[in-house]
């Protein structure tokens, strides 16, 4: 199957060797980590703290069979065996971390083994944790994140010193308003599995982009399924200058 969307431009070959990190396995990784090792991937890196609890059954991604189990764990059988049925040429090594990413020592390792690096958390200091590691070892990010009512979504595009990394949006300085309605201040808080695999198959998109050096990378793209169904790209967003994360302050 993967030999045959070859054919249409999309090489899966080319993935083989690249490693990929998912931060957060819930209802936006899950799904994220699950269609990086359906295209291809051969190295994937999972990071998650919790365990799966029965609110996570509303969502895509875990059984009732998996409930008590941490979700690195869980996950990581169930991609085995995905993998295992793509055949030998497509084998991926996985490798999961039950662990919080704030302070921990091996964080920085793990960024820079990546060649790319999805950020899928309902929290904000561990997004701003792993974007901080982004931007210092110059790796490119992808993250998710949807709003309280589960209608409206978003995923932003961190190129390093390129585009606006995460502190640009969301840092206590930000240029960007993210107290507005439209901007989801922890992403993952809402759990429609309709809105999530929008999300995640945006972010997965993106990366793949990134990681084949296609054309259609955004800065930025808003979903909004309240009323109408709207998809909006922005592709010319610029770092903040002064931005602790990415930016360079002017001297005095």
């Amino acid at each position: 199957m993967l030999k045959r969307i070859a054919n249409s431009g999309f090489n899966p070959l080319e993935l083989r060797d690249k490693t990929a990190c998912v931060f957060g396995v819930g209802g936006l990784g899950s799904i994220v980590a699950e269609m990086l090792v359906r295209v291809g991937i051969g190295n994937l890196i999972l990071v998650d703290r919790d365990i799966v609890g029965p609110e996570n059954l509303n969502r895509l991604g875990y059984t009732a069979e998996d409930i008590g189990k941490p979700k690195v764990i869980a996950l990581s059988s169930k991609l085995s065996e995905i993998a295992r049925a793509l055949g030998d040429e497509f084998q991926v090594n996985i490798t999961g971390y039950q662990v919080d990413v704030i302070a921990w020592e091996k964080l920085a390792d793990v960024v820079k083994k990546c060649d790319i690096i999805f950020t899928c958390f309902d929290n904000l200091e561990a997004r701003l944790e792993v974007n901080y590691m982004a931007v210092k070892f110059n790796k490119p990010l992808i993250d998710g994140g949807t709003s309280d009512n589960g209608l409206r979504g978003r995923v932003i595009v961190v190129k390093p010193h390129i585009t606006p990394c995460l502190g640009c949006y969301f840092d206590s300085e930000a240029l960007y308003d993210n107290k507005s309605e439209e901007e989801p201040e922890a992403p993952c808080n809402a759990s429609l599995p309709t809105t999530m695999a929008i999300v995640a198959s945006l972010q997965v998109d993106q990366g793949l982009r990134v990681l084949l050096k296609k054309r259609n990378v955004f800065a930025r793209i808003n979903i909004n399924l309240d009323d109408d169904i709207s998809i909006t790209t922005f592709s010319d967003l610029k770092p903040r200058k002064d931005c602790k994360y990415c930016g360079v302050r002017d001297e005095q």
